[in-house]
């Protein structure tokens, strides 16, 4: 007995301690609301307009209109109405800044958070790509052509790198001396050198791109004077949205790069920071049942991919925890893992523990559990593991849903192609109103969906325990080691794609042309130890800087037009492209005699069927509420 109440009075104690934090706490948000509108001002102001003003312009009106003075009577109701009004008003607005307000300031601060750690994710990612490669010349010359693709590099940081991709340090001087001249725009030495060394300069090159065709290509811009400019941006990995979905698509992750990863990344931080991209659409009026089976079959796998990232990010994200909390081993839930396996692993791991949390309980309740904090770990491992699989199997449920919708629009397309044949399932362009129309589209996140977008990815990241701590990137809040993984970098930018799909449609095949055809903001300029607001300035500065160049998105456009919906492209169609939006003619003739074969379809047939995510087990449930009742 004297146990039961030593324990129920420790915790009444631990409930007033925790009751007497969130008071003060809920005190000092008052205290900070009321100090921030000047209540000394505020209520000087009321008192001001109650009295004198009140008093006064009563008076004087009163006497105006009756000759007389006013009844003390009526001069008190005024006073006391204004004095009255003034201080609800004053109450409203402390209660406003209380809620409303206080929202305001979090979602304020999620901003800042989400573009902090997006920055240090961008480093993050960078580091793991040079990481990725093995130790010698391969991870040697990744991390040279990191150093050439920065714009602010100075020549003896050019000449560094190439002599780090080249092994000739002569070579490096001349390098160097190149980008002296090219910074003081004296292009015609920069001439004068390339000619003096172009025998040693195309050795070079030839045997660079062997080993490594893109540091070939960066480093011969270099040599003749050419170097990364802002208002030009950097050009994306091409595809890496179709990689992105395509690992959700086909449950692989392996399927997406590294590369892939920091686009994604890049992608929000640009969009957050205020990033407006242009995008090339059409539209068509006429007989085009084709199409409009084509579109209902993007539009159903764009759902089936999003589902499918709801479910799988989550399942993986209960296999992550089980093994850092140790409830599990790699060997038990290794990477790459389908998604029907890793189910099937996880609820015998589940099992498992929650037959420890029974007899644990068990034992404390007959007295020989010496300690209860084996229970309390052990416990609370079980709930957040409940808690997750109950978001995946909501989310494999919905694909279920979204993968019967899938199957219906593929075998609708398929019969309707069979049914035309290739010849009637041309498409033409036609005079009149019939025929095709190109629709010019900006897409960028509003300042709404901005707050929204970074409060997805703060509870995401949150939700991972991850902080920045010193110069390793992330580390868990207790203090323990937790590095950005290649597992984890790749969750990540699933994760980013499904905060950025609501609001600019990611999944949709002319979105992903439009943002693929685009050069990304130039951050080269990022550092581990700016601050927030040093990144979030550079984010927006550069992303102001970068031009609107439509050519790429005109080119992507007539291939699509011409691969995926057979349209012919008349002379006509190709002298708008070059002269609205600056498409190469050269491009758009090898488009024109482009011969579409029956391979060449955008139909893509279905391999694998979700996975089956059973309903919470009872002895789950049971396990975790016989622990409760004994920690009470």
């Amino acid at each position: 007995m004297n146990w039961f109440k030593s324990k129920k009075k420790e915790r009444f104690e631990r409930a007033r301690v925790s009751l007497d934090r969130e008071g003060n706490e809920q005190i000092e948000r008052i205290s900070r609301v009321v100090h921030r509108i000047h209540w000394t001002r505020n209520l000087l102001s009321i008192v001001w307009t109650a009295g004198p003003v009140t008093l006064l312009g009563l008076y004087g009106g009163f006497y105006a209109a009756y000759g007389k003075s006013p009844p003390g009577q009526t001069l008190l109701y005024f006073f006391l109405f204004t004095l009255f009004s003034g201080l609800l008003a004053f109450i409203a607005k402390v209660i406003y800044d209380m809620t409303r307000g206080h929202v305001q300031e979090q979602a304020q601060q999620d901003v800042s958070e989400a573009i902090d750690k997006l920055a240090d994710l961008i480093l993050a990612v960078r580091d793991l790509i040079v990481e990725s490669f093995e130790e010698g010349e391969a991870r040697q010359r990744e991390a040279a052509l990191q150093l050439l693709r920065r714009i602010e590099l100075t020549p003896d940081g050019v000449a560094f790198a190439a002599q780090e991709l080249t092994g000739d340090s002569e070579l490096a001087k001349i390098l160097g001396r190149v980008e002296t001249y090219r910074r003081a725009g004296l292009y015609s030495r920069v001439r004068d050198l390339n000619r003096q060394h172009r025998e040693r300069i195309e050795l070079a090159l030839e045997w660079l791109n062997d080993v490594s065709p893109e540091a070939a290509s960066v480093l011969s811009e270099r040599f003749n004077g050419e170097a990364p400019q802002l208002e030009k941006g950097v050009p994306r990995d091409e595809f890496f949205i179709e990689r992105v979905l395509a690992a959700i698509e086909e449950d692989n992750l392996l399927l997406m790069t590294l590369q892939d990863v920091e686009e994604m990344l890049i992608l929000a931080f640009e969009l957050i920071n205020g990033r407006e991209i242009p995008l090339l659409l059409f539209s068509y009026s006429g007989q085009w049942k084709l199409a409009q089976a084509l579109d209902d079959l993007e539009s159903k796998r764009s759902q089936y991919r999003i589902a499918q990232a709801s479910g799988s990010n989550r399942l993986r994200a209960l296999a992550g925890f089980l093994v850092e909390t140790d409830e599990a081993t790699h060997d038990q839930l290794p990477n790459g893992l389908s998604a029907q396996e890793l189910v099937i692993r996880v609820e015998e791991i589940l099992d498992r523990l929650a037959s420890e949390v029974t007899q644990l309980a068990h034992q404390a309740r007959i007295r020989k559990l010496t300690s209860l904090s084996e229970l309390r770990n052990k416990s609370d491992v079980l709930g957040k593991c409940l808690s997750l699989y109950k978001a995946a199997r909501q989310g494999y449920q919905q694909l279920g849903k979204a993968h019967a919708g899938l199957l219906e629009a593929s075998e609708e397309w398929n019969q309707l192609a069979e049914k035309f044949g290739d010849e009637a399932s041309k498409l033409r362009l036609g005079p009149g109103r019939m025929g095709l129309r190109i629709l010019e589209k900006v897409t960028y996140l509003t300042d709404e969906e901005k707050v929204d977008v970074c409060q997805h990815l703060v509870n995401y990241l949150q939700g991972e325990q991850l902080e920045k701590r010193g110069r390793r990137f992330f580390t868990r809040h207790n203090g323990r080691s937790r590095p950005l993984t290649l597992e984890g970098a790749r969750q990540l930018a699933v994760e980013v794609a499904l905060a950025l799909e609501p609001y600019i449609n990611l999944s949709r095949p002319a979105v992903q042309r439009g943002l693929n055809a685009t050069n990304a903001t130039y951050l080269g300029g990022l550092e581990p130890d700016m601050s927030a607001a040093e990144k979030a300035a550079l984010g927006s500065s550069m992303a102001k800087e970068v031009q609107q160049d439509m050519s790429g998105a005109a080119e992507r456009l007539a291939v699509a037009l011409v691969k995926h919906y057979r349209v012919d492209l008349t002379e006509e169609a190709k002298e708008f492209l070059v002269d609205a939006y600056g498409a190469r003619s050269q491009t758009l003739d090898l488009l024109s005699n482009y011969e579409a074969t029956p391979g060449n379809g955008p139909v893509s047939f279905l391999s694998l069927r979700p996975p089956r995510v059973v309903a919470l087990k009872r002895e789950w449930y049971r396990a975790l509420i016989k622990a409760r009742q004994q920690l009470g």
